[in-house]
């Protein structure tokens, strides 16, 4: 600066009494956490954090094929003002802190919301003025619905299924709604004496995993077949072959056409059991509260006109009425999504 340039601060009493207030709202690290997660989910899907490591990479080595130098420079300055990366000269590697953050889980956990239910958040003026219909106009992203939801379940609830599996020595197990075949692949790949078939009503899902399976030599023991989850009795022989049941997240959204409408679904379920001598049904489902830890779980089912997830309290009447015996409610504390895992059995509960 020139030492003839006067620096002059206009201090306006009505500017900085508003800018105070703005300060108070949190706004700005509302606008800065929205930024934040776009830059994380845009790096995982260019490449980027998976060439990222502790280890000093040259700036070179970090560019996706085709892209420019100059702006990926850039957006790695952005995240190192944020604590995610460090440089020296032009090599850069992960802190710490941009470590766990850019780890899977917490990718997954931004990529729920972000990406998954990017397209109705950002529709929610066209929602609520009736000028856009859910399902018709807008749609949530189920590829990457499915893609997230696989890692967060396992880092949540897989311990559970595995402690069932063992428990009831199940040789063949059915996710029911397998969506990208997650569930299925983690089992067979952990244990090789086990056949696990993942039913999916979307055939693009079935073809997705079907193709997983393929590439990692699973497909003699994973399987996946096009069926209604809702609808055993049109099942395919290999899934009602299974001993071990396991619905992940599904069935709460019968909870829109009431409780009636559960117990039906589990009657049916509870002809299935009662035919398979031994075999047990996993209800895998979120409980949701309206209070700050759900807040955002709840909007994005209100958005999408999906029956909410209920409390236990509801979910042990309707599997009574439906003539089925819950044996267990386990829970897993501490983690973002509160899932209760109903273990149920044929037949009524002994009094």
């Amino acid at each position: 600066m020139s030492s003839r340039t006067e620096s002059v601060e206009v201090l306006d009493a009505s500017v900085q009494e508003q800018w105070k207030a703005v300060a108070a709202t949190g706004a700005a690290e509302l606008a800065s956490s929205y930024v934040l997660s776009s830059a994380v989910l845009g790096l995982a899907r260019a490449g980027v954090t998976a060439r990222l490591s502790g280890e000093w990479t040259p700036l070179a080595d970090l560019v996706p094929p085709g892209g420019y130098t100059e702006l990926a420079r850039n957006v790695l300055r952005f995240v190192q003002v944020r604590g995610l990366v460090e440089s020296q000269g032009d090599s850069w590697r992960l802190t710490p802190r941009g470590a766990s953050l850019l780890g899977e889980v917490p990718e997954a956990v931004i990529g729920y919301y972000a990406e998954a239910y990017g397209p109705v958040l950002s529709s929610i003026e066209g929602l609520l003025t009736g000028r856009l219909r859910y399902g018709s106009d807008v749609a949530r992203d189920t590829e990457a619905l499915g893609r997230r939801c696989e890692v967060l379940f396992r880092s949540v609830g897989m311990n559970v299924v595995r402690e069932l599996v063992g428990k009831y020595q199940a040789k063949r197990v059915l996710d029911l709604g397998c969506g990208t075949g997650g569930l299925v692949l983690d089992l067979c790949r952990e244990d090789p004496g086990l056949r696990a078939v993942g039913l999916d009503i979307a055939e693009d899902a079935v073809a997705l995993g079907s193709k997983r399976a393929a590439e990692e030599g699973l497909d003699d023991r994973a399987s996946f077949v096009v069926g209604d989850a809702f609808a055993p009795d049109d099942w395919p022989e290999a899934a009602r072959e299974c001993d071990l049941f396991i619905a992940v997240g599904a069935v709460h959204e019968h909870f829109r056409d009431g409780e009636a409408a559960v117990v039906e679904l589990l009657r049916a379920y509870s002809d299935l059991l009662a035919s398979k001598p031994g075999s047990v049904l996993v209800l895998a489902e979120p409980e949701l509260f309206t209070d700050s830890v759900d807040a955002d779980f709840f909007l994005v089912h209100a958005l999408t006109e999906q029956g909410f997830p209920q409390p236990r309290e509801p979910w042990l009447k309707v599997i009574e009425a439906a003539g089925l015996t819950c044996r267990r409610v386990l829970s897993v504390p501490n983690t973002m999504f509160r899932f209760a895992y109903y273990e149920i059995t044929a037949g009524a509960p002994v009094r």
